[in-house]
């Protein structure tokens, strides 16, 4: 881990701050076969910093899942992420579940508005037309994990309650008026920028996961586009691609979900 070289006295950024970031750091390049974290005490030299300060940064990153605390072993590094994967029958409460990890979901923004040129191409509608947009954060101890934005034609949603949107699963609820057909997921490494730093609590240049998704209905309409936006020290993303009998290789699969390898 890097000395005294890595805090900024000048800095308008926290000391605690600075000291998160750089752990959170070290925590996502952390050497298998051993969980132990360092200890306060250890932080405290490599830093120059207060305790009081050390403890601050450990307990944001405990309450974000990157690190936790067990009687009689000290602070340990928690390598359980989030693990997500798109299928047919996508159910990211029980996903969630799996990892240890509570899904929930806060509606930021429902409105109409014309539709950005990019999303109204993939919608197959004139750029500029109306849509209804979607803000949503998910959620996990209180920390935000990733940031949706959604795009739904205005004929889609029109007379869903503006309540129905804050629900966990967007298809449930646009299926009261659509049959699905099919999903078609991008994937993409990222850094964040100034926006998502700001909606994920992270700084700028941090690590994020993107994934752009379409949904089409049985008559082959998009009904539903986007884009996620992911801390990518809280999730990682998990493809299957089916092989067996099917004569083709890895990356035909894999192209033919749309995700990018």
């Amino acid at each position: 881990m890097s000395a005294l070289h890595a805090i900024d006295r000048e800095s308008p950024l926290p000391l605690y701050a600075q000291v998160k970031r750089r752990l959170r750091a070290a925590i996502l390049a952390w050497p298998a076969g051993n969980d132990v974290f360092h200890t306060e005490h250890a932080l405290c030299a490599t830093f120059g910093v207060s305790r009081a300060t050390v403890r601050q940064a450990v307990a944001e990153l405990e309450s974000e899942g990157l690190l936790r605390r067990r009687q009689g072993f000290g602070t340990l590094v928690n390598r359980q992420k989030i693990e997500e994967s798109f299928t047919p029958l996508t159910n990211f409460r029980d996903q969630w579940a799996s990892s240890g990890r509570v899904l929930k979901v806060e509606l930021h923004r429902a409105e109409r508005i014309a539709c950005p040129a990019p999303f109204a191409e993939m919608l197959g509608l004139a750029a500029g037309e109306p849509v209804l947009h979607l803000e949503r954060f998910r959620l996990s101890d209180g920390v935000r994990v990733a940031w949706d934005s959604r795009f739904i034609p205005k004929a889609v949603a029109a007379g869903i309650a503006r309540r129905e949107f804050a629900k966990v699963s967007l298809l449930d609820v646009l299926a009261r008026k659509v049959e699905f057909d099919r999903g078609e997921s991008q994937l993409e490494s990222a850094l964040a920028g100034d926006e998502h730093a700001d909606r994920l609590d992270l700084l700028p240049g941090d690590p994020v996961l993107m994934r752009h998704l379409i949904y089409f209905s049985t008559d082959d309409r998009p009904v539903l586009a986007g884009l996620s936006v992911y801390r990518a020290d809280q999730v990682r993303y998990k493809v299957s691609a089916p092989m067996r009998g099917r004569g083709v290789d890895a990356d035909t699969e894999l192209g033919a979900l749309g995700v990018l390898v």
